[in-house]
């Protein structure tokens, strides 16, 4: 429920405060005065499209700032408190600010919140019924959601639980198709795996085996040039190969026996002359291994072109699915799973497959279900419907709905819903989207409104908005619009804009909105003020007499009815 509005700079308001209460509020005034700046407000509030050209001329900003009255257990005050916001005595503030250039700004419970937040607080919280509503109410979508907001919470609940099995169902035929439409980029996936693990079981390569035929390759294409090396190296080491002396070995014997003399007066050169026997024996055993290799080495082309042929088979066999020889055997080792995966018997596609026809039993099993339950919905609502539209001048129209089986589903089940009205006993039956007048659908929409109001609102806490509920009526029409306003006023706060004073004579509280050099103001009238804004509504001329007698008899018959 509204509780307060306040207004800042919006349009022709430069400012304004308006207390609503429970029960029935109307707004009325000239035409142009500004009643749509007051709805346009609430809109704002409702996380509606914020447009700069509706701050006031020569003013920075506008500000719209509400407090709604909600039970803190509530969708909408947990959506605030979701939102980091702050629900106080059960009391919601949202405010909305639009810069003339940048920006709009929205808050939720003191908190800065996204418009798409405001937009899911506000729709818990009001519902706006104006032409576009009207309008939406000719679409077979809409009907259909009217008819759902019929039934009781379990319905409710079956309805959401379809749409969850059907958005998982659409999914599962999403992945099958895409994974058919794939069907030969997995074949060939699979033959380009196969054919890298074939090959690499043919060549049998060894873990390190690249690098040990790189050093072989090196080793037999310089033999020469290794054996003068390693020959050179033996001459200078080995005592056996010079006869002057000279050799390392030779050297470092001198060197020790020149140490080991002065050794006898000095231990520091008994250190030394140990060192050197070391080293002696290390060049020795250098020396004695140069001379193995130099043994053992020997040429052999035969064996270089092997090792040459065997490392480019290799190196062309991975390339084409790793960076080198090791990582092969990681690839293969994962291109197995995968081949598995994409042909083995248990592969994707046949699970897509067994999960899919078994989510589509289950939701045509609850599709029955749903069917079922509206067609019953759908026997009482008429009912109802076509008792209010009687009690609003109507008294010759049936009003029908159809439910039609659909041959495929969609996210609300497989149904199909048709209102339809017929204007008299033998009338023909119309469908709304073929033709119904805006004061039809006006009359149709609030009975069906004050028909839903007694099954799903918890008293007083939800608000009705009406803009232009009056439109094509008037007459004794227009006072049955107004009693049925009343009377969903009883369940459930309800605003109407209106220019009829057959529907604002039923107000509980009545709002005026009044414009003089381009301001805009907002007051609430009652006693003799109420009667003169009828009278103006009636006749054009508040302080008629016969307008005010008008007046008076009008407001005293509604508060009787």
């Amino acid at each position: 429920m509204i509780d307060q509005l306040s207004i800042t700079n919006l349009g022709v308001i430069p400012e304004a405060r308006l207390n609503f209460s429970p029960g029935l509020t109307v707004l009325t005034g000239e035409t142009g005065a500004g009643k749509t700046m007051v709805l346009s407000s609430i809109g704002l509030l409702l996380g509606q499209k914020a447009d700069s050209a509706l701050v006031r001329h020569g003013e920075k900003e506008l500000a719209v700032e509400g407090i709604f009255i909600s039970k803190p257990s509530s969708p909408a005050a947990a959506a605030v408190i979701d939102a980091g916001g702050i629900v106080e005595d059960g009391e919601i503030i949202l405010a909305r600010t639009v810069p003339f250039q940048g920006r709009s700004r929205c808050h939720g419970g003191g908190r800065t919140i996204p418009s798409a937040v405001l937009t899911r607080i506000g729709t818990e919280l009001v519902t706006v019924h104006g032409q576009s509503e009207q309008l939406s109410l000719r679409t077979s979508g809409r009907q259909l959601t009217l008819l759902d907001s019929f039934g009781t919470a379990s319905h409710l609940a079956l309805v959401k639980q379809f749409r969850e099995k059907y958005l998982a169902w659409r999914d599962l035929g999403m992945q099958l198709e895409q994974w058919e439409n794939q069907t030969q980029a997995r074949e060939q996936e699979v033959s380009r795996l196969s054919e890298g693990v074939a090959l690499l079981e043919k060549l049998q390569p060894q873990t390190g085996e690249e690098d040990q035929l790189l050093r072989k390759i090196e080793r037999l294409g310089n033999v020469e040039d290794l054996r003068e090396a390693a020959q050179q190296a033996h001459s200078y080491l080995s005592s056996d190969s010079l006869g002057d002396g000279n050799d390392a070995s030779s050297l470092v014997s001198a060197a020790v026996q020149s140490l080991e003399k002065g050794a006898q007066n000095d231990e520091e050169l008994g250190e030394l002359a140990q060192g050197l026997r070391d080293a002696s024996s290390i060049i020795l055993d250098i020396a004695a291994e140069t001379g193995t290799y130099l043994a053992n080495l020997e040429a052999d082309p035969a064996d270089l072109e092997r090792s040459q042929r065997r490392l480019a088979e290799l190196r062309h066999a991975y390339r084409p699915y790793a960076e080198d020889l090791d990582s092969w055997h990681t690839w293969a080792e994962k291109a197995r799973e995968k081949i598995a995966l994409l042909s083995g018997p248990q592969n994707q596609g046949q699970q897509v497959k067994e999960d899919l026809e078994h989510v589509r039993v289950e939701m045509e099993i609850l599709g029955g279900k749903l069917t079922e339950a509206r067609h019953v919905l759908a026997a009482d609502l008429k009912k109802k419907v076509a008792g209010e539209l009687r009690g609003l001048q109507m008294p010759d129209a049936g009003f029908e709905i159809q439910v039609d089986t659909l041959e495929e589903p969609t996210a609300n089940g497989y149904d199909q819903v048709t209102f339809g009205l017929r204007l008299g006993e033998d009338a023909p039956v119309r469908s709304l989207a073929q033709g119904a007048s805006g004061g039809e659908l006006s009359r149709i929409m609030l009975a069906i409104e004050v028909s839903l109001a007694t099954r799903d609102l918890s008293e007083g806490t939800h608000t009705f908005i009406f803009d232009e509920v009056d439109a094509g009526i008037g007459g004794q029409t227009a006072l049955a619009v107004g009693q049925r306003l009343a009377r969903l006023a009883k369940h459930a706060q309800v605003i109407v804009v209106t220019h009829l004073p057959q529907v604002a004579a039923w107000a509980d509280k009545q709002l005026v909105v009044s414009k003089q050099a381009n301001k805009a103001q907002v007051n609430e009238v009652a006693g003799g003020e109420r009667e003169r804004e009828i009278a103006r509504m009636l006749s054009g001329k508040a302080e008629s007499q016969s307008a005010l007698d008008h007046a008076r008899e009008l407001i005293a018959a509604c508060c009787v009815g």
